[in-house]
C-alpha cells in the first residue's frame, strides 16, 4: 500500500504545477480570507471587512483554495439567494472573492484555477443571481431634516456639554458636501480663510486609498458653521469626533424621528443636488465635491429639455 501511494503522489507532482499545488494543499478559503484581512485590508471600511468576515462563516470558506469549481461558487449565490439575499449582495460576496483570489495567484503564488471564477461569475450575471446596485437618489425632505433638527436640538439641551453637536455636522454635510469620515478629518491648519477653501487628508478615492490630499471650495454657509466651532487646546482638527459615533447617533435620530432610509451619505447627495440647483456648472461644483468623474455628477443635473434656451 505504501509503494502504491508512493507512485501515485510522484505521478501527482510531475503534473504541470503538482509541486506547487502540494504546497498549497490543505489551504481553505477561509484561510485565504483571513491572510487577506491581515495583510492587505488595513485601510478597507467597515462594510468591506464585514463582507469578507462573513463569508468566513459560509461553507464555502471551507474548500481547498486549490479545487475550488464554478459549482461551488454558483452553490454559494443560490444559498445566498435562497436565504432572501439580493442579487446586489450577493455580487459584493463574488467581487471580494474574485479580489482574494486574484491576491492569492499573484502575491501568494498558490494555483488557484481562475477560469472556473470567471465562468461561474459569467452565468452568475446571465441569470441575474448577482447585479450591480442602482445608483441611489435617495434625497432627505424638508420636513425630515426639520424633524432631525428638532431632535438634535432637545439632546442637545438635556446634555449640552456631553454630546456631538449633531446639528452643525448635519448642517455642514449639507453646506459642504464632505462625507462623514472627511469631516472628522478636517482641521484648522489646513483652512484658508481669505480664499474659504480647505484641505482634505486621504479624500477617497477609487484606487488611491491614502496620500489623496485635495483642497476644496467652501460655501459662505459651511464657512459660517465651521467659524462657530470652538477650538480645543491640543486639538487641531474642527469637529474632533469619531465618524462612528456620528453614524450612531444619525441612526438613533432617523429611528427616532420615524425616518426610514435616510443614511447620512444621502447629505452628500443632497449638498450636491443644491449646488446644481443653485446654478453652478459641473466643472464649478466638482471644486466642492471633490468627485472624480464628471459622468458621476451628470445625474444630479436633472436637467429636462423644456429649460434649454435657444441661442
Amino acid at each position: 500500500m505504501a509503494e502504491e501511494w508512493a507512485k501515485r503522489r510522484e505521478l501527482e507532482l510531475m503534473q504541470p504545477g503538482g509541486v506547487l499545488t502540494a504546497k498549497w494543499r490543505g489551504v481553505t478559503l477561509g484561510d485565504a480570507f483571513e491572510r487577506y484581512l491581515h495583510e492587505f485590508a488595513q485601510g478597507a471600511g467597515r462594510s468591506k471587512r464585514a463582507t469578507i468576515q462573513q463569508m468566513g462563516r459560509f461553507p464555502i470558506s471551507r474548500v481547498q483554495i486549490t479545487e475550488l469549481t464554478s459549482e461551488q461558487v454558483i452553490e454559494h449565490a443560490v444559498m445566498r439567494r435562497n436565504s432572501g439575499v439580493l442579487p446586489q449582495t450577493i455580487n459584493q460576496d463574488i467581487v471580494w472573492l474574485g479580489i482574494i483570489l486574484k491576491t492569492a495567484v499573484a502575491a501568494w503564488k498558490m494555483p488557484v484555477d481562475l477560469g472556473e471564477f470567471e465562468s461561474a461569475k459569467l452565468l452568475l450575471r446571465s441569470k441575474g443571481l448577482i447585479a450591480k446596485a442602482e445608483a441611489r437618489a435617495r434625497r432627505p425632505s424638508g420636513k425630515e431634516i426639520e424633524s432631525l433638527r428638532a431632535y438634535f436640538q432637545r439632546s442637545q439641551r438635556i446634555r449640552p456639554s456631553a454630546i456631538i453637536p449633531m446639528e452643525d455636522i448635519m448642517d455642514f454635510a449639507i453646506a459642504s458636501s464632505r462625507r462623514q469620515e472627511e469631516i472628522t478629518r478636517l482641521t484648522w491648519s489646513d483652512l484658508d480663510r481669505e480664499s474659504m477653501t480647505c484641505w482634505v487628508r486621504d479624500a477617497k478615492h477609487p484606487r488611491q486609498k491614502w496620500g489623496n490630499h485635495k483642497r476644496f471650495k467652501l460655501s459662505h454657509e459651511a464657512m459660517a458653521i465651521i467659524q462657530r466651532q470652538p477650538r480645543y487646546q491640543g486639538e487641531d482638527r474642527i469637529f474632533p469626533y469619531q465618524p462612528k459615533s456620528i453614524g450612531t447617533r444619525w441612526r438613533a435620530a432617523t429611528a427616532a424621528c420615524g425616518i426610514e432610509d435616510l443614511r447620512f451619505h444621502d447629505l452628500r447627495h443632497e449638498a450636491t443636488s443644491r449646488l446644481f440647483e443653485a446654478g453652478y456648472e459641473i466643472v464649478e461644483v466638482q471644486q466642492f465635491t471633490l468627485h472624480e468623474s464628471w459622468d458621476v455628477l451628470k445625474r444630479y443635473t436633472h436637467l429636462r429639455p423644456e429649460s434649454l434656451v435657444l441661442r
